[in-house]
């Protein structure tokens, strides 16, 4: 074997022993100009500002296509690559689901009252594990 043929092989060799590693890692790229990405900010966004709040209070999403119309956000979802959903209820607890696109979404978080108190506040995006009466 040539020195030639012999570095070719050495350099077969490491190249796919780098490409089993690679695939042991089962790295994957994020991309963060998915919904999914914005779902996650929005989360921190909206818990970050519960909080300050008192326990009787909740954050609400007043949206500028709505004008006047503030939404007790409940929570919050999305579907890639772009849809953010708002789940929540109007002041005279009609239940609502805003679908927003990424590129249109400005959302001003206000404080309002939470419409059912006899329940702890809900903690946006982490689903709460049932208690057991006591």
């Amino acid at each position: 074997m040539t020195d030639f043929t012999n570095n070719l092989e050495i350099l077969r060799q490491g190249l796919e022993n780098n490409q089993k590693y690679l695939n042991e890692l089962q790295i994957t790229a994020r991309d963060y100009k998915l919904a999914d990405w914005m779902h996650e900010r929005l989360v921190e966004a909206i818990n970050s500002f519960e909080e300050n709040l008192p326990d009787n209070m909740q954050a609400g999403g007043k949206f500028v296509a709505f004008q006047d119309t503030i939404i007790n956000i409940e929570d919050l979802g999305y579907m890639n690559p772009d849809i953010i959903i708002f789940y929540g209820k109007l002041s005279d607890c009609s239940e609502v689901e805003l679908v927003q696109h990424t590129s249109q979404l400005n959302l001003l978080l206000v404080a309002v009252p939470r419409l059912d108190t006899s329940k702890p506040r809900r903690k946006i995006g982490f689903a709460q594990e049932p208690q057991e009466d006591k």
